[in-house]
């Protein structure tokens, strides 16, 4: 297999996982929504009222169910550090993709701090707070982190692809337009210069530029429009070879546009991980006390 069609597989999920991977997403969220509604009755009851609510010793966190809403949620949010020692350590590479551990590390990271506010039964204060908001301040920012790693180009098995790579999997777009559309070097040209336009729009710092970045991909089908409305004038193909043809010279300049912000959003991404990390320690060691704690005074005990 090509460096150009492993990044192809890295970027496209098989059908069949990204099946499972929706099916999880659905299947959780809906059971999520079912535990919310079941227990509308006492989260909706004013504090105050709740130890005279006849599900008290159910939902509250030291009850039946809320510890172990409280269990599942903390071991969802020990579980998705594999993740974090998969990149780490070579000898863990066998277990699976980074492609994979990440979207397992990334649903574990949205169920898990939903079961912990099922454990809270919404109401969150003292020490556990911070643990509580930090977790809110991991996940969200979780999503910008996603985000930013979705940007840099990578192998099949998740890693940074080099500078090398990369002009070598351009050059193999680039020949591989050219030879399926028998295009001539004046049309290659022309190409070249729409694709430059659309992948150079981000000028400013790193900030900026990723800021830049994430409104146009928010907006990506008037880029997309765009990008072929210029194609097709530069261009000129019969109609029958134009949606193909587009497609291709679109995921390239996405490619182009990928290689000429790299340095920015690998600063960003450094970034990101100087600020997500200390959160995450945070949460962690909060956690563990109080998981302690509360062994340790009978109230992590269901029994």
């Amino acid at each position: 297999m090509s460096i150009s069609q492993s990044v192809e597989v890295s970027e496209k999920k098989p059908p069949s996982r990204r099946l499972l991977l929706w099916s999880c997403y659905v299947i959780a969220i809906a059971a999520i929504t079912w535990l919310i509604v079941d227990g509308y009755s006492y989260y909706s009851t004013p504090y105050i009222e709740r130890p005279h609510h006849p599900d008290y010793r159910v939902f509250r966190p030291a009850g039946s169910r809320g510890l172990l809403y409280g269990y599942l949620g903390a071991a969802m949010m020990i579980v998705m550090l594999i993740y974090s020692l998969r990149k780490r350590f070579r000898f863990l590479e066998g277990l699976s993709s980074l492609q994979s551990m990440l979207h397992f590390h990334i649903f574990l990271g949205i169920m898990g701090p939903l079961f912990i506010v099922l454990h809270t039964s919404f109401k969150v204060q003292g020490l556990v707070a911070v643990s509580f908001w930090s977790m809110v301040a991991v996940a969200a920012s979780g999503f910008l982190g996603r985000y930013l790693y979705q940007q840099i180009p990578r192998n099949i098995i998740g890693s940074e692809l080099t500078l090398q790579e990369l002009e070598k999997i351009k050059a193999d777009k680039t020949t591989q337009l050219k030879l399926r559309f028998q295009l001539d070097d004046r049309a290659v040209d022309k190409l070249e210069n729409v694709t430059t336009r659309f992948a150079s729009g981000f000028s400013g710092g790193s900030a900026k530029a990723v800021l830049l970045l994430l409104t146009d991909d928010l907006f990506r089908f008037l880029a997309r429009r765009r990008f072929m409305r210029d194609v097709m004038r530069a261009v000129p193909l019969p109609r029958r070879e134009l949606r193909e043809f587009t497609r291709l010279a679109f995921e390239r300049a996405l490619l182009l546009r990928r290689v000429n912000l790299l340095s920015q959003i690998q600063q960003i991404f450094h970034y990101w991980h100087v600020i997500h990390k200390p959160f995450a320690i945070i949460m962690y060691l909060i956690m563990l006390v109080h998981i302690g704690v509360a062994i340790w005074t009978g109230y992590g005990w269901a029994w």
